[in-house]
């Protein structure tokens, strides 16, 4: 290979790490990005190597020119090749450098009551492209003020109008990049269930604090629980978001019911009553309920939940259950791809690969937002050989098993 093709070679190695994913998302093809993204410095390390080697090939050819005293064609040429690329490189270079090393910081928090700031982990960032892939995913939102990203601290940093967006928005449209964002676990509901709320806590007074001991008797007597077997199968830690969701939504098209919510764990329906609701209108509710089996909680056990429930801390409105969903996709989609690897041999790279497609299958799935049946088999052959796909098939015949209650959940960690 001449110097020149050589060094043409380095350039687009070097540049292809940050340009590529940009590509890829305009394209809509996130993923693929992503994973561009992530091994973006074996692509420097190897746009360096070559231009070493470009370097080093046109020296030497320029030796020979000299040593038969004769002119080489296209050594001008050559050169200005090298020189370019050798920008290129070391360009690409710095800016990935200078991301981790000077990560900046977010402006001050805006003072309008309106706006609130949430801090993003992000996974699979390891360049300055992957930032601004993601920073123009959230800035396309309606009701994001600001969105700094930083590919040193895997953070986005997103302050955004409540009462135009939600955190669940702002980590959908990471996830669109490629990229696989979560909400941190110290962050509560209560930025969403605000927002469910906001047209109605002016006619309804419905608090979710402490605002005394008046105020809070007669929130209280505005709510009804009851206990609901709406515990997930395959993660009994949570409730079943697919399960719950549409419980929840007919509830709250029924007469005299405000709001209806549950629990992270699937255990209790919390339902609000609108102020005109009567004894009758409530038990017609509490009586559909008993054929969803869910039975009204009495006594200490119902003061201790709505306790609880004002709380506002662990509890999913409506289509917000959404989240449960989306949490199960990835629980089972882990634990999918633990048996397929305990029992053959799969790379890393190809795993989290495989995981991250499972769990977006099945998150689409739960969720109702699929566009078609999907096979997670079919899914997983860019990752898996023909043996390795029959070994999937039963691991998905045993979470089927969980699921319908024939097998226990497996200790996991």
């Amino acid at each position: 290979m001449k110097a020149k093709y050589a060094g043409i070679l380095s350039a687009v190695l070097g540049s292809i790490c940050c340009v590529g994913p940009l590509l890829l998302i305009a394209l809509g093809l996130g993923t693929s990005a992503a994973i561009i993204g992530r091994y973006h410095w074996i692509f420097v390390g190897a746009a360096i190597v070559v231009l070493v080697w470009a370097w080093t090939k046109h020296f030497r050819e320029k030796a020979q020119c000299a040593c038969e005293h004769r002119a080489m064609y296209g050594r001008r040429i050559s050169l200005l090749t090298l020189i370019v690329a050798s920008v290129i490189v070391v360009a690409f270079a710095a800016l990935n450098i200078s991301s981790y090393a000077f990560p900046g910081s977010p402006a001050p928090v805006s003072q309008s009551p309106t706006f609130q700031r949430i801090v993003i982990p992000v996974e699979g960032m390891s360049c300055a492209t992957c930032e601004v892939a993601v920073r123009h995913a959230l800035k396309r939102i309606d009701g994001v003020k600001s969105a700094h990203v930083s590919v040193a601290t895997k953070t986005a940093t997103v302050d955004y109008d409540a009462a135009k967006t939600n955190t669940e928005q702002l980590v959908a449209a990471i996830n669109s990049t490629g990229y696989r964002a979560s909400l941190p676990d110290n962050v509560s509901d209560s930025a969403s269930m605000a927002k469910n709320r906001n047209t109605k806590d002016a006619e309804t007074k419905v608090a979710r604090v402490s605002v005394g001991e008046n105020a809070a008797a007669t929130t209280a007597n505005r709510i009804s629980v009851f206990k609901a077997p709406l515990v997930c199968p395959a993660a009994p830690q949570i409730g079943c978001g697919s399960a719950s969701k549409p419980i929840l939504l007919d509830l709250e098209r029924q007469a005299g019911v405000l709001e209806a919510w549950l629990n992270r764990a699937g255990t209790i329906i919390a339902v609000v009553w609108k102020p005109e609701s009567n004894a009758e209108t409530r038990r017609n509710v509490a009586t559909e309920l008993k054929e969803d089996h869910a039975v009204e909680m009495q006594g200490k056990s119902r003061d201790e939940a709505v306790k609880d429930f004002l709380s506002g801390k662990g509890w999913y409105r409506g289509a917000d259950v959404d989240r449960l969903s989306e949490e199960e996709a990835g629980i089972i989609a882990a634990r999918l791809v633990r048996w397929v690897r305990a029992k053959t041999a799969l790379a890393k790279d190809k795993a989290e690969g495989l995981q991250r497609a499972v769990e977006d299958t099945l998150r689409k799935d739960l969720t109702g937002k699929s566009t078609g049946p999907n096979r997670l088999e079919d899914v997983a052959r860019e990752y898996l050989d023909q043996e390795q796909i029959k070994i999937l098939k039963e691991a998905i015949k045993d979470e089927v098993a969980i699921e319908n209650g024939e097998r226990p959940v497996p200790k996991e960690g």
